[in-house]
C-alpha cells in the first residue's frame, strides 16, 4: 500500500467564515470517495473494455474520528465497510455547509446531506452506460462550497482495459457458495487493487470479505476465502467486485486533513 502524500490546500481560514476549528488531531477528518461501477462493454471495433454504468460520490466528516476503510495490506479481512452509508458515530455536519458542490471536467452537481457528517450524490446509474473510466474523470473530482474542504480533489483514475471472470457466475445469483472463481484484469496507473465478495439479501449487505491482490493481475476466490464466510446465512446474491483505487489527500489551512480516493469496481452481478 503506497503511503498517502498530503498536499496543502492554500485557503485562508481567517478570511473564510466557513472554516472549521475542529479536527486538528492526528487522524484524518474527512474522506471523499469517487466511485465508478463498471461492466464489460464492446467498442465499435468489437474490442472488449470496461465501461462505467454508475458513478457515485460520498463525503464523510468526522473530525479526529473517521471510520477506518483502509484496504488490507495483504490477505483477506471480514466485514470491511468500503461503501459508507453514514459517517459513523463521530460524524458531524461541516459547519455552515448545506450541500457541498462537486465538479469534474465535464459535469457537476451537489452532494445531498444524508445524516450527521455524511453527504452523497448518486450522479448516474445508467444500465446501458459504457463510458470509459479514464475519460469520465480525466481531471478528477473537486469539491466546492464545502467550507475548508473546498478545492479538495479525488485524483484522476488509472486505465482499466479488461476484467474477466473464469468459473461459475450466475447472472442473477452470482457465485455458488464454495465455487472457485478466478478474476484477471488489465489495469494500469492505480495505487491498489482488491476483490470483495459481497453476500446480499434484498439489496442489503449480509456479510463480506475483502482481499488484497498482487500485481500479477489475477486473484482466485478459493477455499481459504470461502472459509471466512458462512454458507448457513440466507442470501439472494453472492456478488464479486474487482476493484481498483488511486488515493490522494490534502491538508487545509486550518489543519484539517481530508483523504480522497477514486475507485473503479467491476461488478459481477448488476442488480436492478
Amino acid at each position: 500500500m503506497r503511503p498517502l502524500i498530503l498536499s496543502v490546500l492554500f485557503l485562508c481560514a481567517a478570511c473564510d467564515d466557513k472554516s472549521i476549528s475542529l479536527g486538528r488531531g492526528a487522524p484524518p477528518d474527512a474522506r471523499l470517495l469517487a466511485d465508478m461501477y463498471t461492466w464489460e462493454c464492446t467498442s465499435a471495433e468489437d474490442e472488449l473494455y470496461e465501461g462505467v454504468f454508475a458513478y457515485q460520490l460520498s463525503l464523510e466528516y468526522a473530525p479526529d474520528g473517521l471510520e477506518d476503510r483502509e484496504l488490507p495490506a495483504s490477505g483477506c479481512t471480514r466485514g470491511l465497510d468500503l461503501f459508507p452509508g453514514d459517517a459513523g458515530g463521530n460524524g458531524l455536519d461541516i459547519p455552515d455547509v448545506d450541500s457541498p458542490g462537486w465538479a469534474t471536467a465535464d459535469i457537476n452537481g451537489v452532494l445531498d446531506h444524508v445524516t450527521d457528517g455524511f453527504y452523497y450524490d448518486n450522479v448516474f446509474d445508467n444500465r446501458s452506460g459504457c463510458q470509459d473510466a479514464a475519460e469520465l474523470l480525466a481531471e478528477g473530482t473537486t469539491l466546492s462550497d464545502a467550507g475548508s474542504f473546498s478545492g479538495a480533489t479525488a485524483p484522476s483514475p488509472g486505465s482499466l482495459e479488461d476484467v474477466a471472470l473464469v468459473g461459475t457466475v450466475d447472472e442473477e445469483t452470482g457465485i455458488p457458495f464454495g465455487s472457485e472463481v478466478t478474476a484477471t484484469w488489465d489495469a494500469h496507473g492505480w495505487d491498489d487493487s482488491f476483490v470483495q465478495i459481497r453476500r446480499e439479501k434484498d439489496g442489503a449487505l449480509v456479510e463480506s470479505v475483502t482481499c488484497a491482490t498482487d500485481e500479477d493481475g489475477s486473484f482466485t476466490v478459493d477455499d481459504d476465502v470461502w472459509s471466512l464466510l458462512s454458507g448457513a446465512l440466507e442470501v439472494d446474491v453472492t456478488n464479486l467486485y474487482v476493484g481498483f483505487q488511486v488515493d490522494g489527500g490534502s491538508e487545509t489551512a486550518d489543519g484539517q486533513q481530508i483523504l480522497t480516493s477514486t475507485r473503479a469496481m467491476h461488478v459481477a452481478v448488476v442488480q436492478d
